[in-house]
């Protein structure tokens, strides 16, 4: 049965229940076009491969192996993250389990496709909801979306043969930008975390949301059942601080200017990388339902 909700491979299902019986449309005119971006004999190997290759990159230091494992809004934080620590220790390398697929019909490249499963590292695990890119029919799969995350996001909505329903993105990335770039709420109820963003201080640092920009890299979205939809998006934030203590800053920022031997005095412009889920309605605010935040470069004025 070509079913990829039922995908649970002896795991637990996280954005929706397996089941034996019909796949549940969720809308009546669900078309069934295109092909599936993975196969169910595939995606197995995908996952594997890709976890394959993540290890060797984290634990080598190379950003040019870490550059193969991950697209679109991943890269930049990858990349300052593996110029500021180098690499990791073997104890770091991970393990997927319990992988849920949820696979839209494409048509042409690149393809997609969203997956919840369990990271562990290090005898810790975490719930993670991703997504996988495939640019061309010969590259690798890569990670364009990778968030840990608690809780239960609103149900998908599924086609015939039970493949998730690609949607738009709707406005999401723009009004979540808007709310952080000038406390616009017209389009977005605001989490805690993006009230917080737009604090004027960090530590004795003056400073504010900056300006904030969907991107880089386009949204990836399903259809929920009741008619909204499901978005995996990124955010751009420049920022700048000023006339506060290196002791002060954020640790990360701090490490990442303390690499090349730059004293944080005066004013401190920082890039960051927001990777976010968020809920967008058939009608009405859309909702931000979990985000991180990463460094992404840093320069001192």
């Amino acid at each position: 049965m070509r079913r990829f909700v039922a995908l649970c491979l002896a795991g637990v299902s996280v954005l929706a229940g397996c089941s034996d019986g019909g796949a549940d449309t969720g809308t009546a005119d669900a078309a069934d076009t295109g092909d599936p971006a993975v196969s169910a004999d595939e995606s197995g190997k995908v996952l594997d491969a890709w976890a394959e290759r993540h290890n060797e990159a984290i634990t080598s230091g190379d950003e040019r192996l870490w550059r193969d494992t991950v697209a679109g809004a991943l890269a930049a934080p990858v990349g300052a993250r593996v110029r500021t620590y180098g690499k990791m220790p073997g104890s770091a390398k991970i393990s997927l389990h319990n992988p849920v697929l949820y696979v839209p019909r494409q048509e042409g490249y690149p393809k997609w496709f969203a997956a919840a499963l369990l990271e562990r590292s290090d005898g810790k695990e975490q719930q993670i909801l991703a997504v996988f890119v495939q640019e061309r029919a010969k590259d690798d799969w890569r990670a364009a979306h990778w968030l840990a995350f608690k809780g239960r996001p609103p149900e998908l909505a599924y086609d015939s043969q039970g493949y998730a329903i690609p949607a738009s993105g709707r406005d999401l990335p723009a009004a979540h930008a808007a709310y952080l770039t000038a406390g616009d709420e017209s389009g977005l109820v605001p989490d805690q975390v993006s009230v917080k963003a737009r604090a004027t201080a960090r530590g004795d640092w003056r400073t504010g949301p900056g300006r904030v920009t969907p991107g880089p890299g386009v949204p990836y979205a399903l259809r929920t059942k009741d008619g909204g939809s499901l978005v995996w998006y990124g955010l751009t934030q420049r920022q700048e601080l000023t006339g506060g203590s290196a002791s002060r800053l954020p640790g990360e920022l701090r490490d990442y200017l303390a690499k090349d031997g730059d004293d944080p005095e005066g004013t401190v412009q920082a890039m960051w990388q927001w990777l976010a889920i968020g809920y967008s309605p058939a009608a009405g605010k859309g909702r931000v339902l979990g985000e991180s935040v990463s460094l992404t470069s840093a320069l001192v004025h």
